[in-house]
């Protein structure tokens, strides 16, 4: 190719790019003013539009006036008004609580719990944390303050504020094969406290008490009731109470 041609090339596409440059400024612009305009256009149209009149009249882009916001206000207040919150009732059936719930208190500590009368979560609550660490022999790095705060929430979260138990010292029905936490809740809210209580039940009130869509499979009541009898009158027996 000699230098003619290739400066003929050049001049070629220079040309062209000058060319698609150009219609392309010339689109963007056109695309522009038609934007433009139609923005003024619905600036002008809202400039016409009537304002509104008596007590709810407003000026645009104004704050809200004293009326204004009372009114606001009080519609706020009547939706609440109307809508009240229903309290919960405490449930302060006549039942322990599980202590073990609290982290920190485990099977041995609760019964020492128990064994000085502090049954429920908010009974452990009110309890201050040097007679805690007392009752339960705690270990000196045990944070018995911090037991008394959860008792606290869980009292609370539970609806148990003000609970109280005056029956037979509970034992833990744990102990029986087949009894989880769950089933020993539900003996316990059908006054089943202790093992002897257990052994006296049969196996079609167990399973009333224990309705077979909360169990999920069926439950051997026979081996509870067995095993009940085998452990009556021993939970407490390995330590004496403490005073």
């Amino acid at each position: 190719m000699d230098l003619t041609s290739l400066l003929g090339y050049i001049l070629v596409g220079l040309l062209f790019g000058w060319v698609s440059s150009t219609l392309v400024e010339w689109v963007w612009y056109r695309g522009r003013r038609r934007r433009l305009d139609l923005s003024a256009l619905s600036s002008a149209a809202r400039g016409t539009q009537p304002l509104p009149e008596g007590p709810d009249a407003q000026t645009f882009g104004a704050p809200p006036g004293p009326a204004a916001t009372a009114t606001a206000q009080t519609g706020r207040r009547g939706r609440r008004d109307a809508q009240p919150e229903t309290p919960v009732a405490q449930d302060l059936s006549n039942r322990p609580d599980n202590l073990t719930a609290v982290y920190g208190i485990g099977g041995l500590y609760e019964r020492r719990l128990y064994q000085v009368g502090i049954f429920t979560w908010d009974q452990l609550s009110r309890a201050d944390a040097e007679s805690l660490q007392q009752i339960t022999r705690a270990l000196p790095g045990s944070d018995t303050r911090a037991w008394t705060e959860q008792a606290r929430e869980l009292a609370q979260a539970n609806n148990r504020i003000g609970a109280v138990y005056d029956g037979p010292l509970p034992e833990d029905l744990t102990r029986i094969a087949g009894v989880d936490q769950v089933f020993e809740d539900e003996l316990y809210a059908a006054g089943i406290f202790t093992y002897r209580q257990l052994a006296e039940r049969t196996p079609d009130e167990l399973a009333r008490i224990i309705p077979a869509h909360l169990a999920g499979e069926e439950l051997d009541f026979v081996s509870w009731i067995v095993q009940a009898d085998s452990l009556r009158d021993e939970y407490y027996t390995d330590e004496p109470p403490i005073l």
